[in-house]
Protein backbone atom coordinates (compact mmCIF):
# COMPACT_ATOMS: atom_id res chain seq x y z
CA UNK A 1 0.00 0.00 0.00
CA UNK A 2 1.15 3.61 -0.60
CA UNK A 3 1.50 5.90 1.95
CA UNK A 4 0.20 9.43 -0.32
CA UNK A 5 -2.84 6.83 -1.68
CA UNK A 6 -4.93 4.19 0.53
CA UNK A 7 -6.82 3.11 -2.90
CA UNK A 8 -4.06 2.72 -4.80
CA UNK A 9 -4.51 -0.72 -5.55
CA UNK A 10 -8.18 -0.19 -6.35
CA UNK A 11 -7.22 2.93 -8.90
CA UNK A 12 -4.96 0.59 -10.61
CA UNK A 13 -7.18 -2.10 -11.24
CA UNK A 14 -9.37 -0.09 -13.30
CA UNK A 15 -6.75 1.34 -15.28
CA UNK A 16 -5.52 -1.83 -16.48
CA UNK A 17 -9.44 -2.36 -17.69
CA UNK A 18 -9.36 1.20 -19.02
CA UNK A 19 -6.32 0.51 -21.49
CA UNK A 20 -8.14 -2.67 -22.80
CA UNK A 21 -11.69 0.00 -23.56
CA UNK A 22 -13.30 -1.74 -20.50
CA UNK A 23 -14.91 -0.61 -17.27
CA UNK A 24 -14.96 -2.41 -13.52
CA UNK A 25 -17.58 -0.57 -11.53
CA UNK A 26 -17.20 2.96 -12.79
CA UNK A 27 -15.74 5.39 -15.49
CA UNK A 28 -12.26 6.44 -15.31
CA UNK A 29 -11.27 10.02 -13.88
CA UNK A 30 -8.43 11.73 -11.50
CA UNK A 31 -7.68 15.00 -9.82
CA UNK A 32 -5.81 16.62 -7.32
CA UNK A 33 -7.48 18.36 -4.02
CA UNK A 34 -5.50 19.65 -1.40
CA UNK A 35 -5.46 17.08 1.63
CA UNK A 36 -7.67 17.09 4.63
CA UNK A 37 -6.64 20.15 6.62
CA UNK A 38 -4.49 20.69 3.72
CA UNK A 39 -3.94 24.03 1.19
CA UNK A 40 -1.98 25.76 -1.21
CA UNK A 41 0.56 27.23 0.40
CA UNK A 42 -0.16 31.18 0.47
CA UNK A 43 1.58 33.09 -2.11
CA UNK A 44 2.31 30.10 -4.41
CA UNK A 45 1.23 30.36 -7.72
CA UNK A 46 -0.61 27.31 -8.62
CA UNK A 47 0.79 26.64 -11.75
CA UNK A 48 4.06 26.97 -10.17
CA UNK A 49 2.68 24.36 -7.51
CA UNK A 50 1.93 21.66 -9.89
CA UNK A 51 3.93 22.25 -12.46
CA UNK A 52 7.39 21.38 -10.58
CA UNK A 53 10.43 22.67 -12.46
CA UNK A 54 13.38 22.23 -9.76
CA UNK A 55 15.40 19.87 -11.71
CA UNK A 56 15.04 22.31 -14.46
CA UNK A 57 17.31 24.09 -12.79
CA UNK A 58 19.07 22.18 -10.71
CA UNK A 59 20.20 19.03 -12.97
CA UNK A 60 22.05 17.07 -10.47
CA UNK A 61 20.06 18.02 -7.37
CA UNK A 62 18.17 14.36 -7.61
CA UNK A 63 17.32 14.42 -3.60
CA UNK A 64 16.48 17.86 -3.40
CA UNK A 65 13.86 17.17 -6.39
CA UNK A 66 12.37 14.37 -4.57
CA UNK A 67 12.50 16.09 -1.47
CA UNK A 68 9.93 18.57 -3.17
CA UNK A 69 7.74 16.03 -4.43
CA UNK A 70 6.99 14.17 -1.65
CA UNK A 71 5.97 17.68 0.41
CA UNK A 72 3.80 18.20 -2.51
CA UNK A 73 2.51 14.40 -1.88
CA UNK A 74 1.46 15.24 1.41
CA UNK A 75 -0.43 18.22 0.29
CA UNK A 76 -2.22 17.17 -2.25
CA UNK A 77 -4.29 14.14 -2.60
CA UNK A 78 -4.54 12.16 -6.24
CA UNK A 79 -7.93 10.99 -6.27
CA UNK A 80 -9.57 8.82 -8.42
CA UNK A 81 -7.09 7.00 -10.91
CA UNK A 82 -4.68 9.60 -10.38
CA UNK A 83 -1.95 7.68 -9.27
CA UNK A 84 1.50 9.74 -7.50
CA UNK A 85 4.59 9.16 -9.89
CA UNK A 86 7.50 11.47 -9.99
CA UNK A 87 8.53 12.48 -13.41
CA UNK A 88 12.14 13.99 -13.80
CA UNK A 89 11.31 17.17 -15.87
CA UNK A 90 13.92 18.41 -17.37
CA UNK A 91 11.91 19.89 -20.21
CA UNK A 92 9.64 18.95 -22.92
CA UNK A 93 12.22 17.20 -25.62
CA UNK A 94 14.98 16.81 -23.37
CA UNK A 95 16.50 13.90 -26.04
CA UNK A 96 17.92 17.16 -27.92
CA UNK A 97 19.98 17.17 -25.07
CA UNK A 98 21.59 14.17 -25.18
CA UNK A 99 22.23 15.06 -28.75
CA UNK A 100 24.65 18.03 -27.44
CA UNK A 101 22.03 21.15 -26.69
CA UNK A 102 22.65 22.91 -23.23
CA UNK A 103 18.56 23.06 -21.64
CA UNK A 104 18.48 27.16 -21.21
CA UNK A 105 15.40 27.45 -18.78
CA UNK A 106 13.82 30.37 -19.22
CA UNK A 107 9.78 31.55 -19.28
CA UNK A 108 9.31 28.53 -16.51
CA UNK A 109 10.46 25.74 -19.02
CA UNK A 110 13.76 24.56 -20.52
CA UNK A 111 14.31 25.27 -23.90
CA UNK A 112 16.44 23.73 -26.74
CA UNK A 113 18.62 24.91 -29.60
CA UNK A 114 21.63 25.33 -31.14
CA UNK A 115 22.43 26.23 -34.85
CA UNK A 116 23.22 23.73 -36.89
CA UNK A 117 23.94 23.55 -40.91
CA UNK A 118 22.81 21.18 -42.80
CA UNK A 119 26.24 20.04 -43.80
CA UNK A 120 26.70 19.30 -39.63
CA UNK A 121 23.61 17.75 -38.67
CA UNK A 122 23.77 13.86 -40.08
CA UNK A 123 27.77 13.45 -38.52
CA UNK A 124 26.48 15.37 -35.01
CA UNK A 125 23.78 13.54 -34.20
CA UNK A 126 25.59 10.33 -35.62
CA UNK A 127 28.35 11.43 -32.95
CA UNK A 128 26.03 10.92 -29.93
CA UNK A 129 27.00 7.93 -27.97
CA UNK A 130 24.67 6.63 -25.52
CA UNK A 131 27.04 5.80 -22.49
CA UNK A 132 27.90 7.02 -19.17
CA UNK A 133 30.28 9.42 -21.07
CA UNK A 134 27.20 11.34 -22.65
CA UNK A 135 26.23 13.30 -19.68
CA UNK A 136 22.58 14.00 -20.35
CA UNK A 137 22.10 10.51 -20.93
CA UNK A 138 23.97 9.59 -17.70
CA UNK A 139 21.80 12.12 -15.63
CA UNK A 140 18.81 10.73 -17.02
CA UNK A 141 20.09 7.26 -15.78
CA UNK A 142 21.13 8.26 -12.79
CA UNK A 143 18.27 10.44 -11.91
CA UNK A 144 15.30 7.22 -12.97
CA UNK A 145 17.42 4.78 -10.85
CA UNK A 146 17.69 7.11 -7.51
CA UNK A 147 14.10 8.28 -7.55
CA UNK A 148 12.93 4.12 -8.43
CA UNK A 149 14.56 3.34 -5.74
CA UNK A 150 13.73 5.61 -3.25
CA UNK A 151 10.07 5.82 -4.10
CA UNK A 152 9.41 1.95 -2.88
CA UNK A 153 6.42 1.71 -3.80
CA UNK A 154 4.39 5.07 -2.30
CA UNK A 155 4.78 6.12 -5.88
CA UNK A 156 5.74 5.92 -9.28
CA UNK A 157 8.36 7.08 -11.68
CA UNK A 158 7.87 8.10 -15.24
CA UNK A 159 9.93 8.29 -17.95
CA UNK A 160 11.37 11.61 -18.55
CA UNK A 161 9.96 14.22 -21.47
CA UNK A 162 12.26 12.49 -24.30
CA UNK A 163 10.24 14.61 -27.41
CA UNK A 164 9.01 13.74 -30.95
CA UNK A 165 11.22 12.99 -33.52
CA UNK A 166 10.97 16.04 -35.96
CA UNK A 167 10.65 18.13 -32.57
CA UNK A 168 14.12 17.25 -31.91
CA UNK A 169 15.58 17.88 -35.33
CA UNK A 170 13.69 21.43 -35.17
CA UNK A 171 16.11 22.42 -31.99
CA UNK A 172 18.83 21.86 -34.54
CA UNK A 173 18.11 23.13 -38.10
CA UNK A 174 14.82 25.54 -36.92
CA UNK A 175 11.63 25.04 -38.67
CA UNK A 176 11.77 26.58 -41.78
CA UNK A 177 14.80 25.27 -42.67
CA UNK A 178 13.36 21.51 -42.08
CA UNK A 179 10.76 22.43 -44.37
CA UNK A 180 13.43 23.66 -46.97
CA UNK A 181 15.19 20.84 -46.93
CA UNK A 182 12.44 18.29 -46.65
CA UNK A 183 11.61 19.94 -50.65
CA UNK A 184 15.08 20.12 -51.57
CA UNK A 185 17.11 17.11 -49.90
CA UNK A 186 14.48 15.20 -48.22
CA UNK A 187 17.06 12.27 -48.05
CA UNK A 188 18.75 14.43 -45.25
CA UNK A 189 15.87 14.55 -43.22
CA UNK A 190 14.98 11.26 -43.61
CA UNK A 191 18.73 10.04 -42.40
CA UNK A 192 18.58 12.27 -39.51
CA UNK A 193 14.82 11.06 -38.53
CA UNK A 194 16.55 6.87 -38.40
CA UNK A 195 19.39 8.13 -36.09
CA UNK A 196 16.96 10.21 -33.96
CA UNK A 197 14.79 7.49 -33.81
CA UNK A 198 16.62 4.68 -33.25
CA UNK A 199 18.58 6.56 -29.97
CA UNK A 200 14.87 7.89 -28.90
CA UNK A 201 13.66 4.31 -28.43
CA UNK A 202 17.24 3.16 -27.06
CA UNK A 203 16.60 6.06 -24.25
CA UNK A 204 13.14 4.79 -24.08
CA UNK A 205 13.96 1.32 -22.98
CA UNK A 206 16.39 1.60 -20.97
CA UNK A 207 14.72 4.20 -18.68
CA UNK A 208 11.43 2.27 -18.97
CA UNK A 209 13.93 -0.90 -18.12
CA UNK A 210 14.96 0.73 -14.58
CA UNK A 211 12.24 1.69 -13.90
CA UNK A 212 10.55 -2.03 -14.21
CA UNK A 213 13.06 -2.87 -11.86
CA UNK A 214 11.86 -0.62 -8.40
CA UNK A 215 8.40 -0.05 -9.63
CA UNK A 216 4.72 -1.36 -10.17
CA UNK A 217 4.02 -0.57 -14.02
CA UNK A 218 4.62 2.75 -16.17
CA UNK A 219 4.50 6.41 -16.24
CA UNK A 220 4.41 9.39 -18.50
CA UNK A 221 4.33 13.09 -18.20
CA UNK A 222 1.16 12.86 -19.01
CA UNK A 223 0.65 10.97 -15.64
CA UNK A 224 -1.40 8.05 -16.52
CA UNK A 225 -0.78 5.03 -14.57
CA UNK A 226 -0.07 1.58 -17.01
CA UNK A 227 0.60 -1.56 -15.89
CA UNK A 228 2.60 -2.50 -19.34
CA UNK A 229 4.95 -0.28 -21.24
CA UNK A 230 3.51 3.24 -22.83
CA UNK A 231 4.63 5.88 -23.78
CA UNK A 232 2.57 9.69 -25.45
CA UNK A 233 4.03 10.39 -28.42
CA UNK A 234 3.63 13.83 -30.32
CA UNK A 235 4.87 15.43 -33.29
CA UNK A 236 3.99 19.34 -32.63
CA UNK A 237 5.93 20.32 -35.90
CA UNK A 238 2.88 18.52 -37.49
CA UNK A 239 1.23 21.65 -37.63
CA UNK A 240 3.39 23.15 -40.16
CA UNK A 241 2.72 20.12 -42.27
CA UNK A 242 0.35 19.61 -45.32
CA UNK A 243 -1.54 15.93 -44.55
CA UNK A 244 1.19 14.84 -48.07
CA UNK A 245 4.21 15.67 -45.75
CA UNK A 246 2.65 14.23 -42.30
CA UNK A 247 2.75 10.97 -44.08
CA UNK A 248 5.80 11.28 -45.79
CA UNK A 249 8.12 12.60 -42.84
CA UNK A 250 6.32 12.09 -39.69
CA UNK A 251 3.56 9.33 -39.64
CA UNK A 252 6.34 6.76 -40.41
CA UNK A 253 7.69 7.29 -36.97
CA UNK A 254 4.58 7.75 -35.29
CA UNK A 255 4.43 4.45 -35.85
CA UNK A 256 7.35 2.96 -35.33
CA UNK A 257 6.95 4.36 -31.64
CA UNK A 258 3.92 2.68 -31.38
CA UNK A 259 4.57 -0.80 -32.53
CA UNK A 260 7.44 -0.45 -29.96
CA UNK A 261 5.48 0.15 -27.10
CA UNK A 262 2.06 -2.34 -25.50
CA UNK A 263 -0.13 1.09 -25.25
CA UNK A 264 0.64 4.63 -27.34
CA UNK A 265 -1.43 8.06 -26.52
CA UNK A 266 -1.19 10.42 -29.24
CA UNK A 267 -0.57 13.96 -28.13
CA UNK A 268 -2.87 16.19 -30.60
CA UNK A 269 -1.69 19.90 -29.96
CA UNK A 270 -3.37 22.26 -31.53
CA UNK A 271 -5.98 22.91 -34.46
CA UNK A 272 -3.42 23.23 -37.22
CA UNK A 273 -2.86 19.67 -36.25
CA UNK A 274 -6.67 18.54 -36.71
CA UNK A 275 -5.48 18.00 -40.28
CA UNK A 276 -3.92 14.99 -39.63
CA UNK A 277 -6.54 13.24 -37.24
CA UNK A 278 -7.54 10.88 -39.97
CA UNK A 279 -4.15 9.18 -40.35
CA UNK A 280 -3.85 8.77 -36.36
CA UNK A 281 -7.37 7.46 -36.47
CA UNK A 282 -6.49 4.80 -38.44
CA UNK A 283 -3.27 3.70 -36.82
CA UNK A 284 -4.10 0.48 -35.30
CA UNK A 285 -1.04 0.91 -32.64
CA UNK A 286 -2.62 4.18 -31.12
CA UNK A 287 -4.61 3.44 -28.50
CA UNK A 288 -6.00 7.04 -27.69
CA UNK A 289 -5.60 10.58 -28.48
CA UNK A 290 -5.01 13.80 -26.25
CA UNK A 291 -6.60 16.65 -27.50
CA UNK A 292 -5.08 19.80 -26.68
CA UNK A 293 -6.78 22.97 -28.37
CA UNK A 294 -3.90 25.18 -27.75
CA UNK A 295 -4.29 28.81 -26.29
CA UNK A 296 -6.90 30.84 -26.35
CA UNK A 297 -10.84 30.62 -25.59
CA UNK A 298 -11.72 27.45 -26.87
CA UNK A 299 -11.03 25.34 -23.47
CA UNK A 300 -10.87 21.45 -23.80
CA UNK A 301 -14.44 22.16 -22.42
CA UNK A 302 -16.42 23.67 -25.40
CA UNK A 303 -18.50 21.76 -27.23
CA UNK A 304 -17.13 23.12 -30.34
CA UNK A 305 -14.84 19.81 -29.56
CA UNK A 306 -17.10 17.34 -29.39
CA UNK A 307 -17.42 16.88 -32.79
CA UNK A 308 -13.59 15.82 -32.41
CA UNK A 309 -14.23 13.70 -29.29
CA UNK A 310 -17.25 11.85 -31.00
CA UNK A 311 -15.41 11.55 -34.14
CA UNK A 312 -11.75 9.76 -31.69
CA UNK A 313 -14.53 7.50 -29.63
CA UNK A 314 -16.09 6.50 -32.72
CA UNK A 315 -13.13 4.41 -33.97
CA UNK A 316 -12.81 3.12 -30.67
CA UNK A 317 -10.13 4.93 -29.33
CA UNK A 318 -10.20 6.36 -25.92
CA UNK A 319 -10.04 10.40 -25.56
CA UNK A 320 -7.65 11.88 -23.20
CA UNK A 321 -8.69 15.08 -21.26
CA UNK A 322 -5.86 16.66 -19.18
CA UNK A 323 -6.43 19.20 -16.92
CA UNK A 324 -9.89 19.52 -17.84
CA UNK A 325 -10.91 23.47 -16.93
CA UNK A 326 -14.39 24.03 -16.31
CA UNK A 327 -15.60 22.21 -13.20
CA UNK A 328 -19.16 22.85 -13.80
CA UNK A 329 -19.10 20.49 -17.21
CA UNK A 330 -17.69 17.95 -16.13
CA UNK A 331 -20.35 15.49 -15.40
CA UNK A 332 -21.75 16.60 -18.59
CA UNK A 333 -18.88 15.24 -20.88
CA UNK A 334 -18.80 11.98 -19.21
CA UNK A 335 -22.99 11.53 -20.10
CA UNK A 336 -22.18 12.42 -23.50
CA UNK A 337 -18.92 10.57 -24.43
CA UNK A 338 -18.88 6.91 -23.86
CA UNK A 339 -17.48 6.55 -20.74
CA UNK A 340 -15.47 3.10 -21.60
CA UNK A 341 -13.70 5.49 -23.55
CA UNK A 342 -12.51 8.61 -21.83
CA UNK A 343 -9.90 9.64 -19.25
CA UNK A 344 -10.09 13.44 -17.32
CA UNK A 345 -7.70 14.58 -14.98
CA UNK A 346 -8.41 17.84 -13.32
CA UNK A 347 -7.62 20.55 -10.55
CA UNK A 348 -9.65 21.89 -7.38
CA UNK A 349 -8.62 23.91 -5.19
CA UNK A 350 -10.38 23.09 -2.62
CA UNK A 351 -11.87 20.21 -0.94
CA UNK A 352 -15.39 21.21 -1.09
CA UNK A 353 -14.95 22.17 -4.69
CA UNK A 354 -14.08 19.35 -5.59
CA UNK A 355 -16.50 17.46 -3.48
CA UNK A 356 -19.37 20.03 -5.12
CA UNK A 357 -18.19 18.98 -8.82
CA UNK A 358 -16.88 15.59 -9.32
CA UNK A 359 -19.44 13.05 -10.75
CA UNK A 360 -21.83 11.15 -8.71
CA UNK A 361 -20.21 7.67 -10.18
CA UNK A 362 -17.05 8.61 -8.36
CA UNK A 363 -19.26 10.29 -4.65
CA UNK A 364 -19.06 13.87 -5.66
CA UNK A 365 -22.68 15.83 -6.39
CA UNK A 366 -22.23 16.16 -9.98
CA UNK A 367 -22.35 19.90 -9.89
CA UNK A 368 -25.96 20.00 -9.24
CA UNK A 369 -27.31 23.02 -6.94
CA UNK A 370 -25.83 25.75 -5.78
CA UNK A 371 -22.29 25.50 -4.71
CA UNK A 372 -21.98 28.96 -2.52
CA UNK A 373 -24.50 27.10 -0.42
CA UNK A 374 -23.12 23.83 -0.38
CA UNK A 375 -19.37 25.72 0.83
CA UNK A 376 -21.20 26.96 3.81
CA UNK A 377 -22.25 23.55 4.93
CA UNK A 378 -19.04 22.16 4.07
CA UNK A 379 -17.44 24.28 6.30
CA UNK A 380 -20.01 23.86 8.99
CA UNK A 381 -19.29 19.90 8.96
CA UNK A 382 -15.47 20.70 9.02
CA UNK A 383 -15.97 23.01 12.18
CA UNK A 384 -18.01 20.86 13.67
CA UNK A 385 -15.74 17.19 12.85
CA UNK A 386 -12.57 19.55 14.08
CA UNK A 387 -14.63 20.56 17.42
CA UNK A 388 -15.50 16.76 18.15
CA UNK A 389 -12.30 15.79 17.52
Amino acid sequence: MSKFKEDINDAKERLKAWWDHEIIDRPFIGYWCPRLGQKIPEGEKVIDFFDNWYLGQNWDDFEGALNEYETFLNVIEYGGENIPSFMPNYGPGIMAAVFGIEPKFQSRTNWFHRETSVEEIVPLLESAKLNMNNPWYARLKKVTEIAAKRAKGNYNVSITDIGGVLDILSSFLGPTNILLIMRRNPEIIDSCRAIILEKLLKVYDDLQTIIDQYCDGFNSWMNIWCPKRWYPIQCDFSAMLNPKWFKRFALPDIIAQAEHMDYAIYHLDGPNALVHLNDLLETPSITGIQWVPGAGKDLLSSEKWMPIYNKIQATGKSVVLDLFPEPEQLSYFYKVLNPKLIYSCTIFMDRARALFYLPKFIGGEGGEGNYREYKKEYRKRMKLQKFTE
